[in-house]
């Protein structure tokens, strides 16, 4: 595929663009009242779920083709389900029911499985705050019910998906308005990362890991974004596969396995019973889940707990992207400028996730490898260790996805980006016609598989890291094999016409989709973000406040102040002076009615006595007489 492929989208809308964002729309979904609603994409239209990956990308995608509306509506739907205590689950079920009737009317049911994903009813015991608050579960006719998978967190990369939505929309008032909604939220995010999940590097005086202890564990393999059906965890699960079997452990579900959990990713019923079995126990302990590490030793309360490459690398670039979106919302004088100690905490948190990798590193391969927690079982019915075993495997999702980091180090940027176009050699990921292949080494190649999520995240890590031509290539590669196109520079979109195969993975060998599945929302999302080239991430900062406006206001609300307050002071003194007269002029008139009263009966007995004397007036007389000695304001008011 030549570079016009890229340029010239915009213009001639190929025909796999308008297939891939025919399948985006098909897969948007709303569900709620028209009061209050929710609007989500999902892979299983009809099952109420939102898979944490599916939507960021999905996100990013819409506001790359200029509908940054519809993304915030996404993250809005998938930060429904984040916990009071700041944890953002894998999956978030949702359901409206008629509260009458309590009958399902849309969404996923209380059920074990929902189309090829688990289901809410394998999370029924909820860790404290892993749940989201009550306030999202809406009241009315119908009510949205809000479910997660409480413990199974989601892969970090919220804060780099918001960051981007962000960039690549129109950057109006109203998308900084949801930059700062989600801010806040992402805030309580990698709180709960650095506190529950990175706590032993925390506690440790450098701020730096250990040989032995590394930080950022996972305690399910659905925490990751590795594949199911990869090598890797035929050997990462050894240890909970001997569990199940020494048990004879089944799982307790309604029926059997269904065919569109068998139809999706599915690595067999061995480790997919493994992996029911480590959901049971989390859920079984999940007062203790996560709280399990010091400075020398790890807890947990299952058998299992890795130390993944993606992961890591998730997490030092969202802690970055982060502090980015910290800056832009301060440029934008919608925060203030954070306390000291809340700025170098976040640079120590920023500095503990980009370190973390350094301990994955081999200098042999120059490769990076996932490392497994050697768990054994103590006496206190509990799995304990203090080391941990790399898994020198070369499989690609375990070891490229460090590329979506930054990486400062030349020599291990150069180490890793030569695997991806080596044909031979056992850390080689490109086999044949299209890279990059599942498993390395080029030998045993009978299971191995292209995962488009894998090559658009190493792609877009290389264009990060500035290695464009070979993010071009993958990316050129990764478009011709979803057409069915030879990989070759004679290849054109354009020809891409009737072949348009939307697989999460294809078989390496053959070329064709794995399990038949050929309608990812996920696959489509990436081939609309791929043929839709980034403008430049920039943003216009807002004009700052001056120091003399500054001073102007401060003192014009000074003198305001002032005003109002030496109002207050005069009101209460004239208050005071009128009430002291009050008293006085009652005072006088009180003793000028007893006089008028002593007069007008003198008056009257003289009257009596001598009515023909000519000194004789009549009572009314003798009240018009005092009236005219007693001020008017002071006269009592005639009762009425």
């Amino acid at each position: 595929m030549n570079s016009q492929q890229h340029n010239n989208t915009s213009q001639q809308q190929t025909a796999l663009e308008s297939r891939a964002r025919a399948l985006l729309l098909d897969s948007i979904h709303t569900i709620g009242n028209n009061k209050h609603n929710y609007t989500y994409i999902t892979e299983w239209y009809e099952g109420g779920v939102i898979e944490s990956t599916a939507t960021l990308i999905s996100a990013r995608a819409f506001s790359n083709i200029g509908n940054a509306d519809l993304s915030w509506e996404f993250l809005r739907a998938l930060f429904s389900g984040q916990g009071s205590n700041g944890f953002i689950p894998r999956f978030v079920y949702m359901n409206t029911t008629n509260v009458n009737t309590g009958r399902l009317i849309d969404g996923s049911g209380w059920v074990d499985f929902v189309g090829p994903y688990p289901g809410p009813k394998l999370f029924p015991n909820s860790p404290n705050g892993n749940e989201p608050p009550s306030s999202n579960n809406h009241g009315g006719s119908k009510t949205v019910n809000i479910w997660t998978s409480n413990t199974i967190m989601a892969p970090p990369f919220h804060a780099t998906t918001v960051l981007e939505v962000f960039y690549l929309s129109n950057q109006t008032d109203a998308d900084v308005d949801q930059l700062e909604h989600f801010y806040m939220k992402l805030k309580q995010w990698h709180n709960y990362l650095h506190k529950r999940i990175v706590t032993n590097c925390v506690e440790l005086p450098s701020g730096t890991p250990t040989k032995h202890t590394p930080c950022l564990i996972v305690n399910h393999p659905w925490e990751t974004d590795i594949e199911m059906n990869s090598k890797l965890w035929n050997y990462a699960l050894e240890n909970t596969t001997k569990v199940v079997t020494e048990q004879g452990w089944t799982p307790n579900i309604d029926s059997e396995i269904p065919d569109t959990v068998k139809a999706f990713d599915y690595p067999g019923d061995e480790t997919y019973n493994a992996l029911l079995y480590l959901l049971q126990c989390l859920s079984e302990h999940s007062e203790t889940n996560h709280d399990n590490q010091n400075n020398t030793l790890f807890y947990s309360p299952c058998p299992f707990q890795m130390i993944d490459v993606g992961t890591v690398a998730a997490l030092s670039k969202a802690d970055q992207d982060l502090l980015k979106i910290g800056k832009i919302l301060k440029d934008k004088n919608r925060i203030v400028s954070p306390k000291w100690t809340a700025e170098q905490l976040a640079k120590e948190r920023l500095h503990i996730s980009k370190t973390m990798s350094q301990q994955l590193w081999s200098d042999d391969d120059n490769l990076f490898f996932n490392s497994l927690v050697n768990l054994t079982f103590d006496a206190n019915d509990t799995y304990i260790s203090n080391i941990t075993t790399p898994l020198t495997l070369p499989i690609a999702a375990a070891s490229l996805p460090i590329l979506w980091d930054t990486i400062d180090n030349s020599t291990i940027l150069e180490g890793v980006s030569s695997h991806l176009l080596r044909h031979t050699g056992p850390n080689s990921f490109y086999c044949e016609d299209y890279p990059l292949w599942s498993m390395g080494g080029c030998s045993d190649t009978s299971d191995s598989y292209i995962s488009m999520l894998l090559n658009y995240r190493v792609a877009k890590g290389l264009r990060q890291n500035k290695e464009l031509g070979l993010a071009h290539y993958i990316e050129s590669s990764s478009l011709n094999l979803i057409c069915g196109l030879p990989n070759s520079d004679g290849s054109n979109l354009t020809n891409c016409i009737e072949s348009q195969r939307f697989a999460r993975t294809y078989d390496a060998n053959t070329h064709l989709p794995i399990n038949g599945m050929e309608t990812s929302c996920l696959t489509a999302a990436i081939v609309v973000d791929i043929l839709n080239p980034d403008k430049t991430f920039t943003y216009k900062s807002e004009p700052p406040i001056s120091r003399s406006s500054v001073i102007f206001l401060i003192g014009v609300e000074l003198i305001l102040a002032f005003g109002i307050g030496l109002g207050c002071v005069l009101l209460s003194l004239n208050l005071l002076r009128r009430a002291s007269a009050d008293e006085e002029g009652d005072e006088f008139v009180q003793i000028r009615e007893e006089e008028e009263e002593d007069l007008i009966q003198s008056l009257d007995e003289e009257s009596y006595h001598n009515p023909n004397d000519q000194s004789f007036f009549s009572q009314s007389r003798a009240v018009e007489l005092i009236s005219s000695f007693i001020p008017s304001n002071l006269w009592p008011s005639t009762p009425r």
